[in-house]
């Protein structure tokens, strides 16, 4: 897929992401959950359409969404934020430059 066919499927689906009919995780803190070690990580999303089912725990295993809550955590926990990488971000990534379209976008 050439650089410009990304470009202009990129910019279609940040353009119709707010009207999407899917998850907006915005102002909800979400719970990960670690099914090798029982590590946690929890996460705030900046964006629509940035909410990863499964993600790779360090040590391998993988960490689940568990729980979701309106309320922040106490002060002492790390809170990850979420945000859409933008064109520029997108296109530099060895990940997205494979094809990141028919990858992430179906």
């Amino acid at each position: 897929m050439s650089k410009n066919n990304i470009a202009q499927q990129y910019n279609s689906m940040v353009a119709s992401i707010e009207d999407a009919k899917i998850y907006d995780g915005r102002g909800e803190y979400n719970l990960y959950e670690c099914n090798k070690c029982n590590n946690y990580k929890v996460t705030l999303y900046k964006d629509k359409g940035v909410t990863p089912f499964i993600m790779r725990c360090k040590c391998g295993g993988d960490m689940m969404h568990t729980k979701s809550s309106k309320q922040a955590p106490p002060s002492y926990v790390k809170v990850y934020n979420w945000v859409r990488p933008n064109l520029e971000q997108t296109m530099s990534s060895p990940v997205f430059a494979t094809d990141y379209y028919s990858i992430f976008c179906k």
